[in-house]
Order: C-alpha cells, then sequence, then structure tokens
C-alpha cells in the first residue's frame, strides 16, 4: 500500500472527482483559505478535499479539509463506513513495528541552519482571534529521554520568527511528559514534525493508550504494512519518509513565550497563555511539497480527532463491561455509552472506564442498547425516564483535565461527570415502554388511508 498523500489524492480523484476541489485563483492565506472551506460546508453542503494552487506569500501550494469526509478516512485504512472503527481496533490490537530506510522523498530539498526561514511557509490565520499564523498539520515524533519509547500526536505550532515557534503541549499528556524529563536533566528534548501524510498515518497518531504503546506501529497496522522511517538530519529522530515536509527541532528547557489566542476545536478561542519554545533546525521536503493546513475545530479537525478517540474508548470500557454496544462523542469533552447491562453497577463501571482512559472526556452518560447513542433525542428521553439525580450522578472535583476547555478555572484542573442513565435495576424489569402493537403496525399500509398525493408531497418536504 502506497503511504504517500499524493497517492491517496490520486484514488479519491479517480474514484470521487467531485471530492477533490482544486482552487486556482490566488489566496490570501489570512482567513481566507479556512473562509472559503467554512462556506463550502455551510452554504454549499459540500466538504471536499481543497487544494489552494496560489497562495499569496508563499511557493507552497495548500492542502486543507482533507479528513471532512467519513467515507474518504475509512477508505485510506481500507474500509467501509461502517466498519471503521473495527478496523482501528484491530489495527491497535494487531500493530505493525517500522522499518527504517535509507532513502526518502521528503530529503529531496534539505535546508539548515541560516537557510531555515518558516516565513517561507504559508502564513496561515484561521479565525480573527488568532495571535498569529499556525501550522496546524504538523504531527510530532519524539523520544523518551530515558528510554526507548517513542510519542507521536498533533501539536499546533505558533510562528514566531525565522526558525521559533511556540508549541502546545497538552498537560500530562505524553510529548509534554517527555519535554519535563528532559527539561529536569536541562536538555533539549530533540523533535520532529511530518506535514502532509498519508490519513492513516494521521489517524494511527491519534491513538491514545498508555505511554508505552507505539503509535508508529499502530500507523503500521492501518496502512497494513509497515510505516518507512528515514533519520532526521539533525537528530536521530526517525520521520516518515513519505511525508511532504518534516520540520526538525528542538523544545527548549526552561524557555517559555506567549502563545496565543487561537481558535480550538471547542468552538471557542482561548486566550494567551505562556507556552514552550520550539527552535527549528532544519526543514526537508519534496522538491514539489504541497503543505497540509487543518481546519480547527470544523469537520476536518472533529472527523480525524473523534474516531481514534471513539476506538480507544470502547476498548478501555470493553475491558470492564464485556456488552458494550457503542461509543460516540457528540460534542467536545463529552461521550455516549450504549451497554447491554447485565448486572447492576455496571453503568456505573463504564463511566470510570471511560474517564480513566480519555484525559480529556469530562462529560459520560451511560445508555441501555435499546437508545441509540446517534440520536441525541433519545439520549436525553433516557436521561429524563431513567435517571434520578442523587443515585445515578457521579461527580469527581479537582482532577487533571484538558487545559483547553474554557470553563476551567485553573489551566487543566477541572471537575468530571458520569451520568447513569441506564434502567434500574435491569432493561428487562424495568417499567415497560408503551407501544402499539406489533402485529398491527406490520398489518396497516398507510397508503389504503392517505391518499399518495399527500404522502409524495410531505415526502419532498423533508
Amino acid at each position: 500500500m502506497s503511504q504517500d498523500l499524493r497517492t491517496y489524492l490520486d484514488t479519491v480523484k479517480q474514484n470521487n472527482s467531485e471530492d477533490f476541489l482544486v482552487v486556482s485563483r490566488e489566496v490570501d492565506p489570512a482567513f481566507e483559505i479556512t473562509a472559503i472551506t467554512v462556506k463550502l460546508e455551510q452554504e454549499a453542503k459540500r466538504r471536499p478535499i481543497i487544494l489552494f494552487e496560489k497562495v499569496k506569500g508563499t511557493k507552497f501550494p495548500v492542502l486543507t479539509n482533507l479528513h471532512a469526509g467519513r467515507s474518504r478516512l475509512a477508505a485510506a485504512i481500507r474500509a467501509k463506513p461502517e466498519e471503521m472503527q473495527r478496523a482501528y481496533l484491530s489495527a491497535m490490537e494487531k500493530p505493525i513495528a517500522p522499518k527504517i530506510v535509507a532513502n526518502a522523498p521528503v530529503k529531496e530539498a534539505i535546508l539548515t541552519s541560516e537557510q531555515v526561514d518558516l516565513y517561507q511557509l504559508p502564513q496561515i490565520l484561521h479565525h480573527e482571534e488568532d495571535a498569529g499564523p499556525y501550522i496546524t498539520a504538523a504531527i510530532s515524533f519524539a523520544k523518551d529521554p530515558n528510554g526507548g519509547t517513542w510519542n507521536c500526536a498533533y501539536n499546533r505550532l505558533m510562528i514566531k520568527s525565522r526558525n521559533t515557534t511556540s508549541i502546545h503541549l497538552t498537560l500530562g499528556k505524553h510529548l509534554w511528559e517527555f519535554q519535563r524529563i528532559a527539561e529536569a536533566q536541562g536538555r533539549a528534548l530533540p523533535v520532529a514534525f511530518a506535514v502532509g501524510v498519508h490519513p492513516a498515518i494521521a489517524l494511527g497518531c491519534l491513538a491514545i493508550g498508555s505511554i508505552d504503546e507505539d503509535e508508529r506501529a499502530i500507523m503500521g497496522g492501518l496502512l497494513g504494512e509497515p510505516l518507512e522511517l528515514v533519520k532526521c538530519e539533525t537528530s536521530d529522530v526517525l520521520v516518515p519518509a513519505h511525508a511532504e515536509m518534516i520540520i526538525e527541532g528542538e523544545i527548549l528547557p526552561h524557555e517559555r513565550t506567549a502563545e496565543g489566542p487561537f481558535g480550538e476545536f471547542t468552538g471557542y478561542s482561548l486566550g494567551e497563555r505562556e507556552r514552550e519554545v520550539l527552535k527549528v533546525r532544519a526543514v526537508t521536503h519534496r522538491r514539489d511539497a504541497i503543505f497540509q493546513d487543518i481546519s480547527v475545530g470544523h469537520l476536518d479537525h472533529l472527523m480525524l480527532s473523534t474516531t481514534p478517540i471513539e476506538a480507544n474508548l470502547y476498548r478501555a470500557v470493553h475491558a470492564m463491561v464485556p456488552s458494550v454496544k457503542a461509543v460516540r462523542i457528540p460534542a467536545p469533552f463529552t461521550v455516549y455509552v450504549s451497554i447491554e447491562k447485565k448486572t447492576e453497577g455496571q453503568g456505573k463501571n463504564a463511566i470510570l472506564a471511560v474517564l480513566g482512559a480519555d484525559l480529556y472526556m469530562k462529560h459520560v452518560i451511560v445508555v441501555d442498547h435499546d437508545i441509540d447513542i446517534f440520536n441525541d433525542q433519545r439520549v436525553q428521553w433516557a436521561v429524563g425516564t431513567r435517571c434520578q439525580a442523587d443515585r445515578d450522578v457521579m461527580i469527581v472535583s479537582n482532577v487533571g483535565g484538558s487545559d483547553l476547555d474554557p470553563s476551567d478555572l485553573k489551566d487543566g484542573v477541572t471537575a468530571k461527570m458520569g451520568i447513569d442513565a441506564t434502567a434500574k435495576p435491569l432493561l428487562g424489569s424495568f417499567t415497560p415502554r408503551h407501544r402499539v402493537p406489533k402485529n398491527v403496525l406490520d398489518r396497516l399500509e398507510l397508503k389504503d388511508f392517505v391518499p399518495a398525493s399527500w404522502l409524495a408531497q410531505r415526502a419532498g418536504k423533508r
């Protein structure tokens, strides 16, 4: 299977040309790229991959909205849309270790030292409150300073000078942990960022597991073959050989810089914070590299992130409640879980499993398997009719959470809530739901009682 972004794009164009849009007119990277993406989604009800061929101030074309289609993401991991979670779980259960190669397309151009100039990249401003241009599609690759554990993640980079950026490290996450270990030793942490990768690599980097679980092997599981890696020019960090661009650098110890505001996935623009500093040592790229952008807080971002999180939460709940049926993330920091409850207490067990598995999750609603968790009204119906607040709601205060939560009073410290909206003690013995007799529903045909013209008229208005 090809591991490069270009081959994947060619496949999309061949299979569904309407899913790929080329904009040949020059655009301003200040807001116009995001604005066109949003207008297509909201006004035209379309969410194609978009390639902006001419971007003001840079030689690099910009690709965005890559992940905004569920069928596109599914095809990237050789799955049907309805089988994505199963395919993702299979890759987590059967990872394929990466392999190192000597030569790589991403080395066609090598810029080091004084040649590094981040201002030559597209200076993309996404939202009106953003403090500056951001690189949003950067996947970090780093190694534990004290061992052989690797970590991959998305980290936003705010361009501060020709060779420095700020970097947002999520409190308590693995790259944050690596940086703190290096900083305690007075050392910089070598790190490199891949920009422009096959969607299977993007999905794999978002796998959530223990710190010794190698996301690079999960990428291989999703690709169906070992991820090909190449050594960086300025460090021993290994990066995807078929990426469009690699930004090599190190996170400096004991240095911080102002970062933000920036419009995040929450739908809010979080204010200025002190963040770590990345010193860029080299940039390597394909000769005619495509610069990838992610429209943060829009479908391109949200659809990419929810698939791995839902798979990981399903795995975590399944370990505690084997009869789990489905997991869904309907909103930031919120998850719905459907279980076939076999014994009393499993609803709260599912809540504890979710809260222990993901730092970001703070609201968990657990329902019985007869509730469609993809229907918000049915979930709220279960909360309203199967839940008593003093019995079924659990709240944990002052715990670690996301530092991107605009409602927290202290950075990264939050409260978490679980709602057990399952029938008590069990669904089978709960107050029966009213229903029309099935034999009557099966026997009656609307066309025998309602004019066909009226039915056709109503159908057309939906």
